[in-house]
């Protein structure tokens, strides 16, 4: 038993340190886009990337059920850790990195992304028994998600600097203080990532790990072994629906805050990217919540309503967001979809896990991951129109996300859906 908790603590310390760097730096790429005037072209390439992650992620689910998955974080956090610093050390040389190079950090730590979270959410499963499944996947969420929330305050310091002088006045003297800090540039964000992967590398190379589904890997070819992946959800289509529209907030989510966040709040509200570094600040304190409190929350009520009950506030948060021009209700709507997102990741992976056999949970979660790219791509290859980059028009892209959103809890709560699933 202690064993088994040092495992975990281990795993989700390592992932903690790396997603904090990797959370400034997904903030911190589409904020210089943005600074630049180059949103419509950044949504563009990144529409691009997210297509290209379509064979990736298929391949990064039969990499993580057929090869050790203490050896495919070790392989994945060096090869990021790699390019990272070789970026940065390139940007220190010159003084500057060129508008490709911090598109191809961005680009490798979504191709990490895709890797990573099938292969973290498998070796939690497999080393997790099903009385655990609910305390594990929301400890996922409060370790994840409490780093997005020191991330997306560092975010907010790192992206425009601070510089801060009080005064006090105290027993008739007044006293005053200086506190400065300067904006970082991208190979310093880099740099910082970087290091945080070589961190995460001396963790997980503490782990003792020996297989525990050894002698059920599959180890036929890559094609036969993707296969069974797809032949699992054709023979449980209730899985498979479920699984599918149970994503829908986790792609709003991603799409707002790469693709429409940057415009939302500099075109929009006419704010700075302190209000961008605290909206995904308060999207973690909203996911921290749903981590802790989630699962107690929803225990008498049926996963389908419950994430559908979740569905319900997020369009309510989107059509907010549409509908006003306040910093402090978009704060507001950060928190709200920020616990909405986390909440229904707790719900539906302790779900999946518990019906989901471990030799297939990589490539399962995988097919499901490509889905979500596909309606993602649809989404920012629509919202890169010119269209949307002008003035307040962005708020159109809110409304059409507000309709996905229930369409999906629509389909989540179909009678046969809802039997298939009792």
């Amino acid at each position: 038993m202690r064993s088994h908790r040092r495992t975990l603590l281990l795993l989700f310390t390592a992932n903690g340190i790396s997603g904090f760097a990797q959370g400034i730096t997904m903030l911190a790429v589409p904020w210089y886009f943005a600074q630049q005037g180059e949103s419509s072209q950044f949504n563009l390439l990144y529409g691009i990337i997210t297509f290209i992650t379509l064979l990736w992620g298929l391949t990064a689910g039969t990499i993580v059920d057929r090869f050790n998955r203490k050896r495919v974080f070790l392989l994945t956090n060096t090869i990021e850790a790699a390019i990272l610093l070789l970026v940065a050390g390139y940007g220190f040389f010159s003084g500057e990195l060129s508008s490709w190079l911090i598109i191809g950090v961005f680009a490798t730590t979504i191709f990490g992304f895709y890797l990573h979270y099938p292969n973290l959410y498998a070796f939690a499963h497999e080393i997790s028994t099903e009385g655990e499944y609910s305390k594990v996947t929301s400890a996922i969420e409060i370790v994840g998600q409490s780093t997005n929330v020191i991330a997306g305050a560092f975010a907010a310091l790192l992206l425009e600097g601070l510089s801060w002088q009080p005064t006090i006045a105290l027993a008739g003297n007044t006293y005053s203080f200086s506190l400065t800090i300067e904006a970082w540039s991208m190979h310093e964000i880099f740099l910082m990532d970087g290091i945080t992967y070589l961190m995460s590398i001396a963790l997980i190379g503490f782990i003792r790990y020996v297989p525990k589904f050894e002698d059920k890997i599959e180890r036929g070819s890559f094609i036969k072994r993707l296969r069974s992946g797809f032949r699992y959800l054709r023979q449980h289509p209730a899985i498979f629906q479920f699984g599918f529209f149970s994503h829908s907030i986790f792609v709003i989510m991603l799409v707002q805050l790469h693709a429409l966040m940057p415009l939302y709040i500099s075109q929009h509200l006419g704010a700075g990217g302190h209000v961008f570094g605290g909206v995904e600040m308060l999207y973690g304190v909203g996911a921290l919540l749903a981590g802790i409190g989630v699962s107690r929350l929803f225990r008498s009520v049926h996963t389908v309503y419950a994430i559908a009950i979740l569905m319900a506030i997020t369009t309510g948060a989107l059509l907010l967001s549409a509908t006003t021009q306040s910093v402090s209700l978009f704060l507001c709507v950060g928190l709200l979809i920020g616990f909405t997102n986390a909440g229904t990741r707790v719900l539906r992976l302790a779900f999946l896990f518990k019906y989901i056999p471990n030799e297939v949970i990589g490539r399962v979660n995988s097919i499901f991951s490509i889905l979500n790219v596909l309606m993602r791509v649809c989404f920012i290859m629509l919202f890169s129109a010119h269209f949307f980059g002008v003035g307040s028009n962005v708020v159109f892209a809110y409304f059409i996300l507000s309709l996905f959103t229930t369409f999906s809890a629509l389909m989540l709560l179909r009678k046969n859906q809802k039997r298939a699933l009792a």
